[in-house]
């Protein structure tokens, strides 16, 4: 098995490069997050790892084709910074296996965690990482002189920890108090263990939108989306409402 591991490593290492760049070093849990086109793979399984048309089992997973290549560090064993690679191996969890399905063939930007080189027989790329949260991408440009910036500046502001920022994109009458008050913001997103990342936002129809992040607190990591209301106030759009969908 040791062989046969090694031998499908070395498959799937492409030439060296002639100069590493842009790293990501596993052993501080990077990448976090990456954008690429996502696609469903039936990936050859025991005995040999080679063809499920040659009685390999079939191992059904996804890959997500970057559009610049990548390279690991951060294992003495199993990364090498002079080789880069262009597909990454995503594991579904049981948040995000249902958005993973009906993202299939596009182009996505998707949370990570535990990501880790390929070891085994049974990890069919270079990079291998469980999506703890998937948001279409589009065209960075395409919410440009629309509400979603106001959602996009808010959740930025918030995975900063700055309260005040995040409430200046709420309704006035909203922010005197409560939970969309400066010092709650604050006080709530100041203080996680693991700051709030934005995944995306994605317009559901005129003034609204559902916004995808993931943060970590003392007791629990969440892999979130909300539905968020807007409203135009003379020319300048502000949230009205949100409504959590995940429980976080």
């Amino acid at each position: 098995m040791k062989r046969l591991a090694a031998a499908f490593l070395l498959a799937w290492l492409p030439a060296p490069a002639a100069q590493a760049a842009g790293c990501f070093d596993v052993s501080a849990g990077e990448p976090a997050r990456l954008e690429g086109e996502l696609s469903f793979r039936i990936f050859a399984g025991p005995p040999n790892f080679e063809d499920v048309q040659k009685g390999d089992s079939p191992e059904p997973g996804y890959v997500l084709t970057l559009p610049q290549p990548i390279c690991l560090t951060g294992d003495a064993d199993f990364t090498d910074p002079s080789y880069l690679f262009d597909e990454v191996q995503l594991v579904e969890t049981e948040a995000t296996a249902k958005a993973m399905r009906e993202l299939r063939n596009r182009t996505v930007s998707v949370g990570l965690v535990n990501p880790m080189p390929a070891m085994t027989g049974h990890h069919h790329r270079p990079l291998v990482a469980w999506v703890s949260a998937i948001a279409p991408a589009g065209d960075p440009t395409e919410n440009q002189g629309t509400a979603a910036t106001t959602v996009e500046a808010f959740y930025l502001a918030l995975g900063a920890g700055d309260g005040a920022t995040a409430a200046a994109f709420v309704i006035p009458e909203k922010t005197a108090k409560g939970p969309f008050s400066a010092a709650e913001l604050t006080r709530f997103y100041g203080g996680l263990r693991e700051p709030l990342q934005l995944v995306g936002v994605e317009q559901l129809a005129n003034g609204e939108f559902l916004a995808s992040y993931r943060f970590a607190s003392s007791s629990k990591v969440c892999d979130g989306r909300a539905l968020v209301r807007t409203e135009n106030r003379d020319g300048r759009f502000f949230i009205r409402s949100i409504k959590a969908l995940d429980g976080c």
